[in-house]
Formats: structure tokens, sequence, C-alpha cells
């Protein structure tokens, strides 16, 4: 699982310099917030697109609207 959101952050941040350190800041956060969920260790692929959606809106704006217009699951 970590390697296939570090892959989708990259996609969601590729016009940033900084692309590979902030997807890699960025998926660590994803993952200290998903261990503190009740839920744990079986996350839903919803769960762990919410929470990426999460804080990457909180991170950059852009990157967010790119992630999330992939994810129709988050479009409301």
């Amino acid at each position: 699982m970590p390697d296939r959101l570090f892959t989708e952050l990259l996609l969601a941040m590729q016009d940033r310099k900084d692309c590979y350190e902030a997807a890699r800041e960025i998926a660590a956060t994803i993952l200290r917030n998903l261990i503190k969920r009740p839920e744990k260790p079986l996350y839903e692929p919803q769960t762990i697109s919410f929470e990426t959606a999460k804080v990457l809106k909180r991170f950059d704006k852009r990157a967010w609207l790119r992630y999330v217009s992939e994810h129709p699951s988050l479009q409301s």
C-alpha cells in the first residue's frame, strides 16, 4: 500500500519541484493518520482515499484537485 500511495501522490503533485520529498512527507502523514483510526489494521480503499484527499487539501490545493478528479468516489 505505501508504494501505491506514494505513486498516486507523485502523480497528484507532478508540477511541484519538490514532488518526491513532498510525496514522501505526505505519505508518512497519511499513514500516521490511518494508524490512529479504530478500524486498523484493515482499511477500506475509500478510507485511504478520503484520508489522502484530506491531507492533500491542507497541503496543496492543486494536487488535491488533481487527486479528487482521479477518484470519482470522492466527488460529491
